[in-house]
């Protein structure tokens, strides 16, 4: 057997000439850095997102393996700095700054000036980003954007931006909104994951009023914290981050996993939790012959009105689709559902309180009643050697050695939004056998695990017990 060393330039070898072939394949070459970032057409192939994951998982577990250790914790330790960084230039509309500025840059003085902020210090975090391989140094004290910063870019003018700040992440794709909320009020909660974990008094809670975040804020939830004066830019960030993420490429393929066109012709799906309802409008274009109610609080529910005029004003006049106000804490009111669909819910939840959501849905369900949860799923870094194997669509194929069972940086997604539900809700993403744990004395099993390329969001299909 080869050497970890050198079975890693292997995959690294092979995978790159892989993927330069399926680009060449297309007319078309690899992205430079330099380039904005544009989605390709064909990048959705599993075999090529399957290569490109394993040339990531190959090339960090390279650079772990051959960097001295002391490194790599230093820098580790080092690396809330790379959020704080990210927090100034998205605040300051450097990437809309930089757009605007064209290809040849702009100085740091220049750049100062347009966001009103000294350019010595602002020339520093820039530089610390472009070493990290986000914006990039044309010369020196010169700054530009680059594929990684493109994707900060609201595509906004900054006029426009300063003019009305609350507004700046409206109609906008998402990920600039993500990363204001990740490194502006999860940032200031995560600091405080230690003192949470190591504290007898909320190391074991399972109430959301002992999160980091609302011991933080001292607040409830995140939610009502968000709904305090002075935080509606903040409200409305989250919105269109959480919008973002329910583009029909960020929803994971919600069709893997389960086959929504054997449902029969008007079969009742009941999107629990759904919000305005983003997730049903795309199952509804996919599958007409369904039927769709969307719960959520009364108060999303009236502004789901406005989007679903604005989206599709026939499917509620029609009646394909109706909204309706519940709290899942309380007993399920539909009784003939043939799918329960609750996406990105159960992750907000500690145990005790997702079960409770659980129970009322089963205690609603019929025999054949099916719960679909659409989450992220935590995968094991350790080989489950054929533990949930009774389970079609658990195990996957080991990658090659020696790379991670979960192929290390690979799954940073995952892991890191289980942290980050840690944080903010005394809640988590869960692995399978969490999952397993979680249903028992529910009223659910577990009985399939979709997947889809480029997504660790998965699809978790539930069948009633039989009593």
């Amino acid at each position: 057997m080869s050497t970890p060393l050198s079975a890693l330039s292997n995959i690294l070898s092979s995978g790159i000439a892989t993927i330069e072939s399926a680009y060449a394949n297309h007319g078309a070459t690899f992205p430079s850095m330099d380039e904005p970032f544009q989605p390709g057409s064909f990048e959705e192939d599993e075999t090529l997102c399957q290569t490109i994951d394993h040339v990531i998982a190959a090339a960090s577990q390279l650079i772990a393996l051959v960097k001295p250790a002391p490194r790599t914790v230093v820098e580790s330790a080092f690396s809330f700095y790379l959020s704080a960084s990210l927090q100034v230039v998205v605040s300051a509309n450097l990437p809309e700054i930089l757009r605007e500025a064209g290809p040849q840059g702009l100085h740091v003085k220049d750049i100062g000036d347009k966001c009103g902020s000294d350019p010595h210090k602002i020339g520093r975090i820039l530089r610390y980003l472009a070493t990290n391989h986000i914006f990039r140094e044309l010369s020196p004290d010169i700054f530009a954007n680059n594929r990684a910063s493109s994707v900060l870019d609201t595509g906004k003018s900054v006029v426009t931006l300063k003019a009305d700040p609350v507004a700046k992440y409206d109609n906008t794709f998402g990920s600039a909104a993500s990363v204001g909320h990740l490194t502006d009020e999860s940032m200031k909660a995560g600091v405080y994951l230690a003192d949470n974990v190591l504290d007898p008094r909320t190391s074991t809670s399972q109430e959301l009023a002992d999160s980091p975040f609302s011991c933080t804020f001292r607040c409830g939830t995140m939610f009502e914290f968000f709904e305090q004066p002075g935080n509606e830019h903040r409200l409305r960030r989250f919105g269109a981050a959480m919008h973002g993420t329910s583009s029909p490429g960020a929803l994971g393929k919600i069709s893997n996993g389960f086959d929504w066109a054997s449902l029969k012709q008007n079969a009742l799906v009941v999107d629990v939790g759904g919000g305005f309802g983003s997730a049903t409008l795309h199952l509804m274009k996919d599958y007409p012959h369904l039927r769709y109610v969307v719960q959520d609080r009364p108060k999303v529910i009236a502004d789901a009105v406005k989007f679903w005029e604005n989206e599709d004003p026939d499917a509620l006049k029609s009646g394909r689709v109706e909204l309706k106000g519940h709290d899942f804490f309380e007993p399920q009111p539909i009784k003939d559902a043939s799918v329960f669909f609750l996406r990105g819910v159960i992750h907000d939840w500690p145990d005790a309180y997702a079960r409770k959501i659980l129970k009322h849905l089963r205690a609603s369900a019929q025999s054949d009643t099916k719960l679909i949860l659409n989450d992220f799923l935590v995968p094991y870094a350790a080989y489950s050697n054929n533990l949930f194997s009774d389970i079609p669509g658990a195990d996957v194929p080991s990658p090659p050695y020696p790379l991670l069972a979960n192929l290390g940086t690979v799954s940073n997604r995952a892991v890191m939004t289980d942290l980050q539900m840690m944080v903010i809700a005394n809640a988590q993403d869960r692995t399978i056998g969490q999952f397993i744990d979680l249903v028992d004395g529910t009223g659910w099993k577990l009985g399939s695990i979709g997947r889809s390329p480029k997504s660790l969001r998965s699809i978790l299909v539930f069948h009633p017990v039989q009593v």
